[in-house]
């Protein structure tokens, strides 16, 4: 009898342990899954609504980059042409420099040849000038010393 007593006071003692540990969390019931399933169209719709504004959200995301793509494209070719005349009006300027370089060229040399031939003349009129002067007094000089003889006195006479 003892025995019995030792064996129903372990049970007792066991099942207070047991139901002193923490219970494990309950699981739905039947009714909440019958619940879940009747509830089921509404989820559904909600998520295909959800998808759809997904979807269009998408659909303006790409549409704007398209734009912007379009707009970009459109900016480079506009800047390509600019380009392309930017570099058309520097050809025509450096070709209109070099035009303007030669003709500086030339009114220099034109300028330099004026000079030499102003300086030469010059030089000419000068140089007939001295020879001028010297022939005068060359002559007189000489005319002096063959009318000398006939005078007594000389120059002072």
């Amino acid at each position: 009898m003892r025995a019995i007593i030792q064996t129903i006071g372990i049970l007792f003692i066991l099942s207070i342990l047991t139901y002193a540990l923490p219970a494990a969390p309950a699981e739905a019931s039947f009714i909440s899954r019958v619940q879940d399933i009747y509830n089921a169209p509404d989820k559904i719709s909600e998520i295909e609504q959800q998808y759809k504004e997904a979807n269009d959200a998408l659909t303006e995301q790409l549409n704007q980059a398209q734009q912007a793509t379009e707009e970009l494209a459109r900016k480079q070719e506009e800047l390509q042409a600019q380009n392309g005349q930017l570099m058309e009006q520097n050809q025509q300027l450096m070709e209109q420099n070099a035009a303007l370089q030669a003709e500086a060229e030339q009114a220099q040399q034109k300028k330099q040849a004026w000079q030499h031939k102003m300086y030469t003349g010059i030089g000419i009129v000068v140089g007939l000038f001295i020879a001028y002067f010297l022939a005068i007094r060359i002559w007189r000089y000489l005319s002096w010393r063959r009318h000398r003889p006939f005078r007594e006195g000389g120059i002072s006479g």
